[in-house]
């Protein structure tokens, strides 16, 4: 269990217990596709051999949300319905109309409901109930939108907002290439990519490339602005910072334990490393932007 992704949002209100969640996320519960469903959205617990909806390592706790879709292309209900029409056609004389069309295709996608396959997918999330924050691992704008939809819907009272710095991440990523300090907690790796601020939007991209400050200075007094940059916090995890406040493949380094344990004692293990180490990452992120904004 290791989060590769880290969109963070801070929890506004609401007063959240372990007991509280546990019983309001087994309330909505994920309930397979009926026949007659395209798709289906609810809970699960984070991992399969488990009953309960919520890991918890005292004050962190881990759940799981996931939709289940039925998988019927377009094309093979269009392609059913018209040999459908064309069978129609051929027995009345004359090409249907556009309602009986319209019906038709419709008649043909509840007729193959019920064969499509299903497919699940799961976005997990961590609560630290120490920071007030939610995590979720992601890099979707789409799935973080309809995770928090549906956690606010479940657990009443509890409101989120995007986590905000200060000082934006382009604004400092673009300060630190120029040559400004940045905390020793921090190294800069060796991909970047810079965009420029016209309607063209021209794009610089470089990947396992070391980093000059003259050269991607040159870029910046350009008129460009950095919007990714790959970095390693404190030697022990790598990630690239993205100008949305996103971090995306996130890697620990040489910090998680040899699999010698069972499954069940790796995967807590796993959990206490790395919500201690990634809330620390958080934090020195937020200062190194200037701090969180919560105006």
């Amino acid at each position: 269990m290791w989060f590769r992704n880290i969109q963070a949002y801070r929890i506004t209100s609401g007063n959240i217990t372990l007991n509280g969640l546990e019983e309001a996320l087994a309330q909505q519960a994920l309930q397979p596709c009926t026949q007659m469903q395209m798709q289906s959205r609810g809970w699960l617990p984070p991992r399969d051999e488990q009953v309960n909806f919520v890991h918890a390592f005292g004050q962190q706790w881990l759940i799981a949300f996931a939709v289940d879709r039925k998988l019927l292309p377009a094309s093979v209900v269009n392609q059913q319905a018209k040999e459908r029409l064309a069978k129609i056609a051929e027995m009345q004389g004359y090409k249907p109309g556009k309602k009986q069309v319209r019906d038709i295709k419709e008649a043909t996608l509840i007729e193959l409901m019920p064969r499509a396959f299903s497919q699940q997918q799961r976005t997990y999330a961590w609560i630290d109930g120490v920071a007030n924050r939610l995590i979720l691992d992601t890099a979707s704008a789409n799935k973080a939108d309809e995770f928090v939809e549906c956690l606010i819907k479940s657990v009443p009272g509890v409101t989120l907002a995007p986590l905000e710095t200060k000082i934006s991440p382009s604004t400092m990523m673009t300060r630190w290439l120029s040559g400004d300090d940045l905390s020793t907690v921090f190294t800069i790796d060796r991909d970047c990519e810079l965009q420029g601020m016209s309607d063209e939007k021209e794009t610089i991209r470089y990947s396992h490339h070391i980093l000059d400050t003259d050269e991607t200075g040159r870029h910046i007094r350009s008129g460009k602005k950095v919007i990714k940059l790959a970095m390693t916090w404190n030697n022990k995890i790598s990630f690239v910072l993205h100008d949305n406040l996103q971090l995306r493949r996130v890697m620990p380094q040489d910090i998680l334990k040899e699999p010698t344990e069972s499954t069940e004692e790796m995967f807590a293990s796993d959990f206490t490393i790395m919500t201690g180490e990634l809330s620390q990452l958080l934090n020195d992120v937020i200062d190194a932007l200037g701090g969180e904004d919560r105006d």
